[in-house]
């Protein structure tokens, strides 16, 4: 069966700290509407503006109140030994596999750099332990090639458990699909999400999950409905507008589950309730 991911955003109080009952009543609402899974700490969950310990606690609230669903744990770091570090940790909490970004600031060193350093990673972790690769071009600026999946398939087939694409391209989420069917690929890309199930995507990891978590699975289950889809498609092209992160922020406010704002440098939406205002203009039937 398809998977359906939220990529979680982290509610945070009125000082910009972690609020874990906040966490905790947006994961149930999730679970509630068709969710299998939370992927804490990702792009949405705002994973790189967080410390190590802070992640940590984020991942280990999540792991702690799964009630038997999913959970993959955004650990990507730029320092080599904080992922090691973070993602050690969070596979000793209990999370089912961890979704790491490449280092992406240093780029001179190409495709055999980021090899390397994901090979560090690997051999740093225990045996057993479950990467899912971040492929997110528009952020990073660095892709996971073919180069660097088949260099880390020949040399750690059993730490590769899949691919996350990001990118905005259906056409490669289709050639992860096929080139690589001993992986389980997700899209992480609202509008192509028919296109990847009826590519054989594993399922989605995806930001609007947290606000139309009932209408992503719809998709996921009947790529056919396109209605659905274009809600999706709808919704995603909105909360891009300002920034998802802000936007999906406000709308969760607007429908009665506050997270607080997003950390710095991200600035908060400039007028939450227009943001859930003209959320629900675009999803008439969400």
């Amino acid at each position: 069966m398809p998977t359906v991911y939220a990529a979680i955003a982290t509610p945070l109080d009125t000082h910009g700290t972690f609020d874990p009952s906040a966490m905790t009543r947006l994961l149930d609402t999730l679970y509630t509407n068709g969710v299998d899974g939370v992927v804490p700490c990702g792009t949405t969950g705002e994973g790189p503006s967080f410390s190590v310990s802070q992640r940590l606690a984020i991942i280990a609230h999540c792991v702690a109140h799964r009630s038997g669903h999913g959970v993959i744990a955004g650990t990507g770091c730029q320092s080599l030994a904080d992922t090691i570090s973070l993602s050690a940790a969070a596979i000793a909490a209990g999370v089912d596999a961890c979704l790491v970004l490449p280092p992406f600031f240093y780029k001179q060193s190409g495709e055999l750099g980021v090899l390397g350093w994901y090979r560090a990673l690997c051999d740093a972790l225990p045996l057993g332990s479950k990467l899912i690769l971040y492929h997110i071009p528009p952020m990073t600026g660095v892709p996971i090639t073919p180069t660097i999946i088949d260099g880390l398939l020949a040399s750690h087939p059993t730490y590769v458990a899949g691919i996350k694409d990001s990118g905005v391209d259906a056409a490669h989420t289709a050639m992860l699909v096929a080139r690589y069917p001993q992986l389980a690929i997700y899209t992480g890309n609202a509008p192509i999400l028919a296109q990847a199930m009826r590519d054989g995507a594993a399922g989605s990891i995806l930001a609007i999950a947290n606000i139309v978590p009932a209408v992503v699975r719809t998709v996921t289950d009947d790529p056919t409905n396109t209605t659905a889809q274009a809600h999706l498609a709808a919704v995603d092209g909105y909360v891009r507008k300002v920034g998802a992160v802000a936007t999906i922020k406000a709308i969760l406010a607007g429908a009665g589950t506050p997270v607080g704002a997003p950390l710095a440098p991200q600035l908060p939406h400039p007028d939450a309730s227009a943001a859930y205002r003209e959320f629900l203009a675009c999803t008439p039937n969400a």
